[in-house]
């Protein structure tokens, strides 16, 4: 498909990263290509560190990085899709446009239509920015192929950013009160927070902060997410990269991971209540 093999040359707009090969297998873990998609590993270079394509290559996901000033998120994402325009890619229509957060780093998330070769094609962009680094996420898809626009919006909701160490924060009392994350920081989704069991018998406990603990040692990150669902770092042991977990309707203790074709249940509550490190809160919703 002529529009993902095109580069995107911003040289006039951004200044080109090259990153080193460790940083960008960070990176690249962040997103996500979706089953039966191909991971385009030579597409990578000049500042493209992911491709993935569908097999009817009329549909892509590609994550860009560079280096730069703390340019306003808007100004970045309109000089890029600014380039994009000027080099032929569908983004005649703005359709929507919000702010957000990818790993908790503000972001603006904007969708777009135009005509392509006798089709519509919807297009998904996205910037963001971490550790000083400039991200944008960039899918497509034709408007009447469904399947691949829910593919394309589950990678871009599960995107994320390699986290740094979270601090500890100071030991207190057990709290009182359900959905109390005590002086944990408090991201949200309390309806997660806790100890979880899969059937194996492997564990995950589910901190307020933030953080997760797979197998009582493997520390990972999450966040909220839309529909009362969150987005969950995996660890390679589990299967790796990034996954949206979410509850059964008016159940809060089960745990359900959405894959495809089907979801599936994975973990079961343990308990509602944990003390890690001698800092104990509670989950909502029981």
């Amino acid at each position: 498909m002529k529009r993902i093999s095109k580069t995107v040359l911003l040289f006039f707009i951004l200044t080109f990263f090259t990153a080193a090969a460790a940083f960008a297998n960070d990176v690249t873990k962040g997103i996500n290509c979706p089953p039966g998609w191909s991971d385009n590993q030579t597409a990578r270079g000049d500042n493209r560190v992911k491709q993935c394509i569908s097999p009817s290559l009329e549909s892509s996901i590609e994550l860009y990085v560079t280096p730069g000033k703390k340019i306003p998120l808007d100004k970045l994402l309109n000089n890029w899709i600014t380039a994009l325009k000027q080099q032929g890619f569908p983004l005649q229509r703005l359709v929507t446009e919000h702010d957000g957060h990818i790993s908790g780093a503000p972001a603006i998330f904007r969708e777009y239509k135009g005509p392509d070769d006798g089709k519509t094609k919807e297009s998904l962009l996205a910037a963001s920015r971490h550790n000083g680094i400039n991200y944008i996420f960039q899918g497509s898809y034709p408007d009447n192929d469904r399947e691949a626009e829910r593919l394309v919006r589950h990678s871009l909701a599960t995107w994320n950013f390699p986290e740094d160490p979270v601090r500890e924060d100071t030991p207190y009392d057990s709290p009182k009160n359900i959905g109390t994350p005590g002086t944990f920081k408090s991201v949200g989704g309390c309806w997660a927070w806790g100890l979880w069991k899969a059937p194996s018998g492997a564990s995950v406990v589910i901190l307020p902060d933030g953080r997760a603990i797979f197998d009582g040692q493997i520390m990972k990150h999450w966040r909220p997410n839309e529909k009362d669902s969150i987005v969950m770092e995996i660890p390679a042991q589990w299967g790796g990269g990034s996954a949206i977990w979410v509850h059964p309707e008016g159940r809060h203790d089960v745990i359900i991971q959405e894959e495809f074709p089907e979801p599936r249940q994975i973990l079961l509550r343990d308990s509602w209540e944990y003390n890690y490190k001698g800092k104990a809160f509670k989950a909502c919703h029981h």
